[in-house]
C-alpha cells in the first residue's frame, strides 16, 4: 500500500541522467522484434496535473489503453479527471471510471484491476491477446531515483519487454529491458504491483501480405 499512497501524492516527475544501463529508449523494433502494441504516436497522451497539481499518469495511462482498445466513449476521461484532485489509486479509479460513465449516461465497460506480486500471467496474457496493460513503475534511470509512476506496458515478451512512459510520449522514447528487469521496477519498491486492464477487444492485427 506504501506505493498507492505514493501514487495518491505524487507530481509530475522531471528526468535526471543517469549511469544505468538496465534499459535503453529506443523505436518500435530492436533485434528483430517489435512493440506488440502499437498505439500510434497521435494517440499517445502527455501527463499532465490535476487541481491541486499532482500528476494523473494513472488516468492517462487508462486513458491511451481504451485509445488503443476501441472505447472511443472514454476520450476526454484524463482530463475530466483533472479537474479533481490529482493522485490515483484503484478505490479512487473505481469511483471515477463509474462518475464519469454516469454522468455522460454510458455503459461501464468492463476491466480488471490486479494487485499483488505475481503479475506475470497478467502480462503475458495482455500480450498474447494485443491489450496494452497499465503498470505501476517504481524506477527507471530516465528519472535517477524511486518514482511513484503508471506506464503502459506495450510489450512483454520472452526476451524483452517495453514500457510506454506518458512522462516521454511519442514514438523513439520507448523503453526496453529484460522481463525480468521489467518486473522488478512495477513492483519497486514494495514488492506488489498494480496493473489495470481494460477488457474490450485489441483491434485487429495488421494484415501482411
Amino acid at each position: 500500500m506504501k506505493l498507492l499512497h505514493l501514487l495518491a501524492a505524487s507530481g509530475l516527475i522531471l528526468a535526471f541522467p543517469s549511469p544505468d544501463r538496465t534499459s535503453f529508449v529506443g523505436g518500435r523494433e530492436h533485434g528483430g522484434e517489435s512493440i506488440t502494441v502499437d498505439l500510434p504516436p497521435s494517440e499517445h497522451l502527455r501527463n499532465r496535473g490535476g487541481r491541486d497539481g499532482a500528476g494523473m499518469c494513472v488516468m492517462t495511462s487508462i486513458e491511451m489503453a481504451a485509445r488503443w482498445q476501441g472505447l472511443d466513449a472514454m476520450r476526454g476521461l484524463r482530463d475530466w479527471c483533472a479537474q479533481q484532485a490529482g493522485g490515483a489509486w484503484p478505490a479512487k479509479v473505481d469511483r471515477q471510471l463509474l462518475a464519469y460513465c454516469r454522468e455522460r449516461n454510458l455503459p461501464l465497460p468492463p476491466y480488471l484491476q490486479y494487485e499483488g506480486s505475481e503479475p506475470e500471467k497478467i502480462l503475458a496474457l495482455c500480450e498474447r491477446t494485443g491489450r496494452l496493460a497499465c503498470v505501476t513503475y517504481g524506477y527507471s534511470p530516465r528519472y535517477g531515483r524511486p518514482i511513484a509512476h503508471m506506464i503502459n506496458c506495450v510489450k512483454f515478451g520472452d526476451h524483452w519487454a517495453v514500457g510506454l512512459d506518458n512522462n516521454f510520449p511519442g514514438d523513439g522514447n520507448y523503453e526496453w529491458m529484460t522481463p525480468a528487469e521489467f518486473l522488478r521496477r512495477i513492483k519497486h519498491p514494495g514488492g506488489s504491483a498494480w496493473l489495470f486492464i481494460w477488457l474490450a477487444p485489441p483491434p485487429p492485427p495488421v494484415p501482411h501480405n
